[in-house]
């Protein structure tokens, strides 16, 4: 994050004075989210202050290659508002002595892989884990699990990474036949992932009982988990070329099998229906190569975790809490790059930003906006009634949502699951925006939390 900060013309030694805006230290309030490094025996913070244009540009330069690193993180760099409007006109320098040895200390690490080929030479069921981390090596994990006959689960950040392989797993871990899968592999390897409890039910599914784990910072997956191997790298690439080493293992489960009796078992239950409905409407008519941006909904549980990702970084999915609203301000990045994008939200979501709406009608942004209106916060309403409490601050009072669209002179489209699909193909080429409306009721998925201790 680059951002103006006072003028630095009209600042005192001694502290704040007073100029409009000031602050003692901005980027003492975005160290704490800042990516700290470590330098040999040297922690920096990626938060600093700026006082000259050629500083200002020598930091861009260095930040970007401890940020381009992994693992990720973000940076914030102040410019007072009198030196952001000086024109630069010198060479652009090259990195710091000290960003060059942070890039240096990484490539260099000496990395003992045998114990991890111990684990798998011993093995005949092996599986891979993969997070947000290893969205970069795709290709890579499905080489690999191809070779050694290993399922893919990943988490919600690792959607569609390895897609390519015939034993990515299309259901999530929540469901029982993931579950069971997980549980009888003897070895799983760990890619890129913090197996955060989002992801794995507050910890309470089986794991196997050996684990490598692979990871540019170990050390949050290791509060979550037990590993018998433990390898700190952000060479994923280098690492799994390594592993390829291992002698090829048997199929010894058929993958794409065990996610299609599931999925087909789960749309045809009562509570799966709709949800499978929404999904698969959305499958058949929203091409690979368009975005997808999910909201905190019902809708957006549905689509985020149950849709066949069929690449890394296609579903923008929030996962955690207070993150309602997410969704429509976050769109407008695909659709501002001319990508095509669907966002999938509920009425109380899309509440939070009614204002981009003008932002969208200006720019004519290729967005698609799927509302689903269950008439207020359903997820919450299904939290509420889960713990046999009454509903309480739950049920919203709506706009008419075709006047309110059109008076943006924005297309509005009502429409429902039987014909959602159809709707959608003809918007997924479609240039301008639009928003669809559905409006029958979808029961949560597994993946939410009310639900993960049922049977």
């Amino acid at each position: 994050m680059i951002s103006s900060e006072a003028p630095i013309k009209n600042r005192s030694t001694e502290g704040a004075r007073g100029i409009l805006h000031e602050m003692d230290n901005q980027s003492a309030l975005f160290a704490p989210l800042a990516k700290r490094v470590m330098i040999g025996s040297e922690e920096l913070v990626l938060a600093k202050s700026c006082k000259s244009a050629a500083e200002a540009i020598a930091t861009v330069v260095d930040f970007l290659k401890y940020l381009s690193t992994a693992p990720v993180g973000a940076g914030y760099i102040g410019v007072p508002a009198d030196v952001l409007n000086q024109e630069f006109t010198g060479p652009i320098p090259q990195s710091s002595e000290k960003a060059s040895a942070f890039v240096n200390q990484s490539k260099s690490r000496t990395l003992d892989l045998n114990p991890v080929k111990e684990l798998l030479e011993g093995a005949m069921k092996i599986g891979i884990w993969a997070g947000g981390g290893a969205t970069a090596v795709t290709s890579e994990i499905a080489t690999l699990s191809d070779h050694l006959s290993a399922p893919i689960f990943t988490s919600f950040a690792g959607r569609g990474v390895g897609s390519s392989s015939k034993n990515y797993l299309n259901i999530p871990i929540h469901e029982i036949e993931a579950e069971k899968l997980l549980s009888g592999c003897e070895v799983l390897l760990v890619f890129g992932s913090q197996l955060d409890g989002m992801n794995t039910k507050n910890w309470s599914i089986n794991f196997p009982k050996k684990i490598a784990l692979i990871d540019a910072n170990p050390k949050i997956a290791l509060r979550n988990i037990s590993a018998d191997v433990v390898i700190q790298s952000s060479d994923l690439s280098g690492v799994i070329d390594q592993l390829l080493g291992v002698d090829g293992k048997a199929n010894w489960v058929d993958v794409a099998q065990t996610s299609s009796e599931a999925r087909k078992r789960i749309a045809a239950s009562d509570k799966g229906k709709a949800g499978m409905a929404l999904v698969d409407a959305i499958e058949k008519s929203w091409p690979s190569e368009n975005n997808i941006v999910c909201d905190m909904a019902i809708s957006g549980y549905w689509t985020g975790v149950y849709l066949q990702a069929r690449r890394p970084r296609q579903i923008a999915y929030p996962v955690g809490w207070g993150t309602l609203g997410f969704g429509l301000p976050a769109s407008l990045g695909p659709s501002s790059a001319g990508i095509a994008t669907l966002l999938v939200c509920g009425d109380g979501g899309i509440a939070f930003g009614l204002g981009e709406l003008a932002t969208v009608a200006q720019e004519q942004l290729p967005l698609t906006i799927l509302l689903h209106d269950d008439g207020g916060y359903g997820m919450l309403r299904f939290d509420q009634k889960v713990m046999n409490h009454p509903e309480r601050g739950v049920n919203l009072f709506n706009p008419d949502w075709k006047t309110l669209v059109q008076s943006f002179g924005i297309d509005f489209i009502e429409s429902n699951l039987n014909q959602l699909s159809e709707v959608l193909a003809k918007r997924s080429v479609s240039s301008t925006p639009g928003i669809v409306l559905i409006t029958e009721s979808i029961y949560p998925p597994k993946s939410t939390s009310p639900r993960w201790n049922e049977e």
